[in-house]
């Protein structure tokens, strides 16, 4: 993020309300792969279809790799191999 800004800085209630808000606009997409996200540092966890990889890692991480702007590479999954690209939410 630019300024300084880290994923990290944004509140967890803001940080919870946009991911809300991607997995939502994830949801209404056709083709988006079965996934499934989990918070390690707070309650939050959405299944996206069924049989799809685990994401794990802190809610700002998840933030960060579900908006496209890091690679996920602080984030672990239940997988073999790298985490894959988040979902496209536009």
């Amino acid at each position: 993020m630019s300024a300084g800004y880290r994923f990290g800085d944004v509140l967890p209630p803001t940080a919870r309300l946009i991911i809300d808000d991607l997995v939502d606009a994830q949801r209404r997409r056709e083709g988006v792969p079965p996934l499934r996200i989990e918070a390690t540092d707070t309650d939050l966890t959405y299944e996206l279809g069924t049989g799809g990889p685990a994401i794990r890692g802190t809610q700002a991480d998840l933030l960060g790799w579900l908006t496209g702007r890091t690679t996920g590479a602080t984030l672990t999954t239940s997988r073999p191999g790298p985490v894959p690209t988040a979902p496209y939410w536009i």
